[in-house]
């Protein structure tokens, strides 16, 4: 009989300085970017500045810490390390070798892969799966590169969320693992508190990677709960008869989630045409989400001047501009 998986992995030791700075440096660094995701202009940029970092200190060592916490565990109930936590110290630390943000982070992610691969691998992820998902940190960088023109990095706590194990990517969408209140999955409008049960769900994230075909939206769906069926089952485990089965109850937190997109794009979209897959449990204003999804910027912003090139970017830059804002939300699908 099968073991059952187990609920975390832990790193049986620590990198060094020195091992640091030999995974900086190493010939295989070239492949580890290309794994990453991290290619073209970035992958130029970023390649002196691992030879810069591996020969200062001061930058190496908390390179060395910040992986070192990154790599510690990988798994369900897991903390997340927060890396925004540091932005402003890291970031100062950064201009020892170059301007912007996110080097530091970037850097400790790229040395400590080891413990969420071996936690997707007892997740039943392959090898080509596995780097798929830590690709996302390449797709990260290209959304902080569209929006400021330079290399760096603005999602910090996502991509440590992303290496404490629990996010998937099937297809055309993301899934991370979570707990959600009943009480607000239920639709009954009260407001959760902390002390309100809550069971695992699967959240839903779109990356930045062309249309959202609805057949490929379809298809990523039903792989998720193949998957996560499959290789998670103590997660439904203990569910009332009436409690969905684990792996059919999809969450999703979003901009996209708003009526707007079809006053923009016309409901035969295919934006609006996911939106209107979800039913919404709240709704809230979310003029920063669509300004940096659409964008690639945060505030502050002169609104007046973004670019309007597409009915996407037009009707959201002047709801920005008139006041009238973005409503986004949360929204429940069920499969």
């Amino acid at each position: 009989m099968k073991p059952p998986p187990p609920a975390e992995i832990r790193a049986e030791d620590e990198l060094a300085a020195a091992d640091v700075r030999v995974m900086l440096t190493a010939p295989s660094r070239t492949a580890l970017l290309d794994n990453l995701g991290i290619t073209d202009q970035d992958a130029s940029e970023l390649l002196p500045l691992l030879d810069a970092a591996a020969a200062d200190e001061e930058v190496l060592t908390e390179v060395t810490a910040t992986a070192n916490r990154l790599r510690a565990a990988a798994g369900l109930e897991v903390p997340e390390v927060d890396l925004a936590a540091e932005k402003d110290r890291h970031d100062g630390l950064q201009q020892r070798l170059a301007p912007g943000e996110g080097l530091v982070a970037i850097l400790a992610l790229l040395v400590s892969t080891s413990t969420v691969r071996a936690w997707h691998d007892a997740r039943g992820l392959t090898r080509e799966q596995s780097w798929e998902v830590l690709a996302d940190l390449g797709q990260q960088m290209r959304v902080h590169r569209a929006g400021t023109g330079r290399l760096g990095l603005h999602q910090l706590n996502w991509m440590s969320m992303n290496w404490a194990g629990r996010l998937v990517h099937l297809g055309r969408l993301q899934f991370d693992l979570h707990r959600q209140s009943v009480a607000l999955l239920a639709g009954t409008g009260s407001t959760p508190s902390a002390d309100d049960p809550r069971r695992w769900v699967l959240g839903t994230h779109i990356p930045a990677r062309g249309p959202l075909d609805p057949a490929e939206v379809d298809a990523s769906f039903d792989a998720a709960t193949a998957y996560f069926a499959e290789h998670y089952t103590e997660l439904g485990a203990g569910r009332g008869v009436e409690e969905p089965a684990f792996g059919h109850e999809f969450v999703c937190d979003s901009w996209l989630l708003s009526d707007q997109l079809a006053e923009i794009t016309g409901v035969g979209s295919n934006l609006a045409r996911f939106a209107a897959r979800w039913e919404m449990l709240e709704r809230s204003r979310m003029d920063d989400g669509a300004l940096f999804f659409v964008f690639g910027r945060r505030p502050p912003v002169d609104v007046a001047a973004l670019p309007r090139t597409s009915r996407l970017e037009r009707g959201v830059a002047e709801r920005l501009e008139d006041g009238r804002g973005w409503t986004g939300g949360l929204g429940r699908l069920m499969r």
